[in-house]
């Protein structure tokens, strides 16, 4: 009986990938590496055969030697001394390519439906690296989960903020998800800001589509410097300047005119210090300057000094502001 020599290399690179990106921890390089394999036309179809063994498997799940496999892969149970001392003395070219073909092909199924969750603290920006080249910048309290398929690239923001800049791939969409709002793309940049069931969505480069889930058509088709926020009553896309709404991925805010309440808003998300508004009639002030993320003394300076608002600290480090002093 001839050997296919060729086809065993295959399927063990593949038992290998398998029992690689099954790691409780799996690098975007390891993702990355993954997928310029699976290019090759005949590790995809060495795939495709696991798939189809696992799906042509029902008969052999009852085995008490596959089944202990199968959960010693999946890390469910440790097999019994007795199996495992079964399947080795067993290990037979077809018995062993059968066997490790549906207990692998589990755990691919599972391991590549995996999502991969990133996320900062307070105070904390990250730059990720995806494996199909896209870049990832999370800004402070925030978190993604990325599921990167043969066909579709997923994000999901689960909370804060995010700036996007997408490899190109017309054959595989990169669809952001943040609460009822979906941007999809394909190469380009922008900006998801999470705004509890919706978002505010901003492009700098290229051009979205934002809808939602679910839907067969884009609701807005975003141009280079617009913008549209899906939680108002009525969104409506408007022109912004999309390199001040984006300053935050320089590590600067940049106000233009903001209400002190908003501006108040923003710099506090960089900082656990806690900013409270005593006076109302502070609240409409409109400030303009630029100010480093998580320099809260700076920014309460400048309120100081270019505003005349009153800054105190109470017993607890919240710092205090009231309207300017009248004499």
């Amino acid at each position: 009986m001839a050997v296919d020599k060729e086809g065993d290399v295959r399927r063990q690179e593949a038992a290998s990938w398998f029992a690689r990106l099954g790691q409780r921890r799996v690098s975007t390089t390891d993702i990355h590496d993954f997928f310029e394999w699976r290019k090759n036309p005949a590790n995809a179809r060495a795939y495709e055969r696991v798939e189809k063994a696992w799906a042509t498997s029902g008969a052999l799940a009852d085995d008490p030697d596959i089944s202990a496999l199968t959960a010693e892969a999946l890390g469910k149970a440790p097999p019994p001394v007795r199996a495992r001392y079964m399947v080795s003395r067993l290990w037979k070219p077809i018995a062993a390519g059968a066997t490790a073909l549906v207990a692998l092909a589990l755990f691919a199924s599972w391991a590549m439906d995996r999502p991969l969750d990133y996320a900062t603290a307070t105070g904390e920006q990250r730059t990720l690296r995806l494996a199909d080249g896209s870049r990832v910048i999370l800004d402070t309290g925030s978190r993604v989960s990325v599921r990167l398929r043969p066909d579709r690239r997923s994000v999901t923001l689960v909370s804060g903020q995010a700036f996007f800049d997408v490899e190109g791939d017309p054959a595989r969409p990169f669809v952001v998800t943040a609460g009822d709002t979906t941007v999809t793309a394909v190469g380009t940049r922008f900006d998801v800001r999470r705004l509890g069931q919706g978002a505010r969505v901003t492009l700098v480069e290229g051009r979205v589509d934002v809808g939602s889930p679910g839907t067969a058509r884009p609701v807005w088709s975003l141009a280079p410097g617009q913008q549209v926020v899906t939680t108002q009553g009525a969104p409506e896309v408007r022109t912004v300047d999309a390199a001040r709404e984006t300053s935050w991925t320089t590590g600067r805010l940049v106000f233009a005119a903001t209400p002190i309440r908003e501006a108040v808003a923003e710099v506090s998300r960089y900082s656990d210090r806690r900013i409270e508004l005593k006076d109302g009639g502070i609240a409409q002030i409109p400030v303009s300057g630029a100010f480093d993320t998580g320099d809260t003394e700076a920014f309460i300076a400048a309120l100081s000094d270019l505003y005349g608002v009153t800054a105190s600290r109470s017993p607890d480090g919240a710092i205090i502001l009231r309207a300017p002093e009248t004499r």
